[in-house]
C-alpha cells in the first residue's frame, strides 16, 4: 500500500499533512494497490489467497515503523520468550494480518462455507434472539471480521462495531467487502448512544475491546494495568443483556472455527455499575490473555496495548492463574 512508499520517510509525511492533493494521491495510490490485490486474491481459492496474504505480510510487516509496537507488545506479554522467538511470532503476527487482508477478496465464500460454529448453550440470545440482546465482545485475533458473519448466521440481528480508516476511499472498498457479512456497521463513537439505540431497537451489538482506550479503565492483562473500555460491560448491565466473549481461530488458510463462550457476569451483583463492569472486563481480558497465550502469532497487536512506560511483572507465569471462561470446543 502507498504507507509502505512513503514508509520511515518523515519529511514526505510531512508533506502529505501540509499538501491536501498530495494527501489525496497517496490516498488514490494506497486504494488503488490494495484494489488490485483484492482481485488477484479474488482469482484465487480461499486457501491459495490467505496464503498468498501470508506471505507477502510476512516480508513486508517487519519493514514497517508499526513492527516495533508488534514487538514490544510481545515483548511484555511474554517475557520470557527470548528475542528469537519474538521475532518469529512478530512474523507470525504480521502474516496473520496479510491473511485478513486477502480474505476480503474471498469473504463471500469464507462466509458461506468455510465457517464452523459452536455456542456454548448457556448462552440465551441464540435461543430466543426476539426477547433477549446481547453484546459480544472479541480481541483483533485470528480474523475477527468473521464473527459477525457467525452471528448472523444463527438469525440474531448484530451491529458490529468498527473503526473507520484515515482513506475514504480504501474505507469504501473494505466496506463492500463487509456487505457478505449481512451486518449493519457503525462507526467507533467514544459514547454509549448510538450503541443504546440499536439496543433499543432489538440488535445486539458486536465489538473488540482489546486496544487501549485512552478514556478506559485500568484493567490487567498479561499482569499489566491496561486501559481498558468498560463500554461494553456498562451496556450489558444497563441494558439487561447478555455479555458474550467471542473467538475466531484459524482452522487453515481460509477455514475458520467461531466459538462462543459462556455470558460473563460480574462477581458481586450487589455492586454499583462501574464495579461490576471493572469485574466483567477483567474476566473478559483473562479471556482474552488465555486465547493470545494459545497461539499468539494471531494476535493483531500493530498499536500500543500498555502505557509507554509499562514493565512486564517481573515473574510472568507461564499460564493465568485462573480461567475465568472455559473453552467451548472441548
Amino acid at each position: 500500500m502507498a504507507r509502505i512508499l512513503i514508509g520511515k520517510n518523515r519529511s514526505l509525511r510531512q508533506a502529505t499533512e501540509r499538501w491536501p492533493w498530495l494527501q489525496d494521491f497517496f490516498w488514490r495510490l494506497e486504494t488503488a494497490m490494495f484494489s488490485g490485490f483484492l482481485w488477484i486474491c479474488a482469482q484465487l481459492r480461499p486457501q491459495g489467497a490467505s496464503a498468498l496474504g501470508r506471505r507477502l505480510m510476512t516480508w513486508i510487516g517487519p519493514r514497517q515503523a508499526k513492527h516495533k509496537h508488534v514487538r514490544r507488545n510481545l515483548m511484555l506479554a511474554f517475557p520470557e520468550k527470548s528475542e528469537a522467538e519474538i521475532s518469529r511470532l512478530s512474523a507470525e503476527v504480521w502474516g496473520n494480518m496479510g491473511a485478513i487482508f486477502a480474505e476480503y477478496a474471498q469473504l463471500e465464500s469464507i462466509c458461506r462455507d468455510r465457517l464452523e460454529v459452536v455456542i456454548d448453550p448457556a448462552i440465551r440470545t441464540f435461543q430466543d434472539p426476539a426477547h433477549q440482546q446481547a453484546v459480544f465482545v472479541s480481541a483483533h485475533f485470528g480474523n475477527w471480521e468473521l464473527l459477525a458473519a457467525a452471528i448472523s448466521q444463527q438469525q440474531v440481528p448484530i451491529t458490529a462495531v468498527f473503526t473507520p480508516l484515515q482513506n475514504p476511499r480504501l474505507d469504501a472498498v473494505l466496506a463492500r467487502a463487509r456487505e457478505h457479512l449481512h451486518c449493519r456497521l457503525l462507526p467507533r463513537d467514544e459514547s454509549m448512544r448510538p450503541l443504546i439505540r440499536e439496543l433499543a431497537q432489538g440488535r445486539s451489538i458486536g465489538l473488540v475491546m482489546d486496544q487501549r482506550v485512552d478514556s478506559g479503565r485500568a484493567v490487567p492483562l498479561f499482569g499489566i494495568d491496561k486501559l481498558t473500555t468498560l463500554i461494553p460491560a456498562r451496556l450489558a448491565l444497563r441494558h439487561g443483556a447478555e455479555l458474550v466473549p467471542c473467538r475466531s481461530d484459524r482452522l487453515d488458510d481460509g477455514r475458520f472455527l467461531i466459538t462462543f463462550f459462556a455470558p460473563v457476569t460480574a462477581d458481586d451483583p450487589q455492586a454499583d455499575e462501574i464495579t461490576r463492569a471493572v469485574q466483567m472486563s477483567r474476566k473478559v481480558n483473562l479471556a482474552f490473555e488465555q486465547w493470545i497465550r494459545e497461539r499468539p502469532g494471531d494476535w493483531f497487536c500493530t498499536k500500543r496495548r500498555w502505557a509507554k512506560d509499562a514493565v512486564a511483572p517481573a515473574a510472568a507465569a507461564e499460564e493465568p492463574a485462573a480461567a475465568s471462561i472455559k473453552d467451548g470446543r472441548e
